[in-house]
């Protein structure tokens, strides 16, 4: 079965420097995607592409989604400043992250997840967020290498609303990259 890719590519909205003298950006940085499968509602799919624009991810992955129509969404996607692909299947968006040597990490709380208090990051890594109600179904756990949790601090809830909880992981990765603060209009 052939696998169908749809690439929405679109410009860096700000060009991004580190702190190095000469101003470049590493290349050895760590790269950092996200997956979209199995999300009920397009608003928190579009507030989750956002925070990915926002954190300096690299790509996102929409698997599925069949009722988030890149096309239809072509204006506000043109407005990221990363790639959106479309993969079919869950075992399609595995194997094309196999082929780029990315490692899927799934955000939820399980005995083996390491608390993303402790950095547990390491290479380059794709997050799969769970569903806004039930959490990550047996077939997006199928598809992790690793998983991590955001821990809580002062009871509650028992999760946190999942276009939260993508910007806590984004920004955490993020900062453990030590990625480059975009220079934003606010700070101009």
């Amino acid at each position: 079965m052939a696998t169908s890719v749809l690439c929405i590519s679109v410009p860096k909205i700000c060009g991004k420097t580190n702190n190095m003298a000469d101003g470049a950006v590493s290349e050895a940085s760590p790269r950092h995607f996200l997956i979209l499968n199995n999300v009920q509602k397009n608003k928190n799919i579009k507030n989750m592409l956002v925070s990915a624009s926002a954190f300096g991810v690299k790509e996102v992955f929409v698997v599925g989604q069949k009722k988030f129509d890149l096309q239809e969404q072509e204006p506000f996607l043109r407005s990221l400043s990363c790639q959106v692909t479309r993969l079919a299947t869950l075992k399609d968006c595995r194997a094309h992250c196999l082929e780029r040597g990315i490692r899927i990490v799934g955000v939820e709380i399980l005995h083996d997840a390491k608390s993303i208090a402790e950095c547990p990051f390491s290479g380059d890594a794709a997050f799969i967020m769970g569903n806004e109600g039930s959490g990550m179904n047996a077939a997006q756990v199928a598809i992790c290498d690793d998983f991590v949790y955001i821990p809580q601090y002062g009871g509650g809830t028992a999760s946190l609303n999942v276009t939260v909880a993508a910007s806590i992981i984004l920004q955490s990765f993020a900062l453990w990259a030590k990625l480059p603060v975009a220079q934003t209009a606010a700070m101009e």
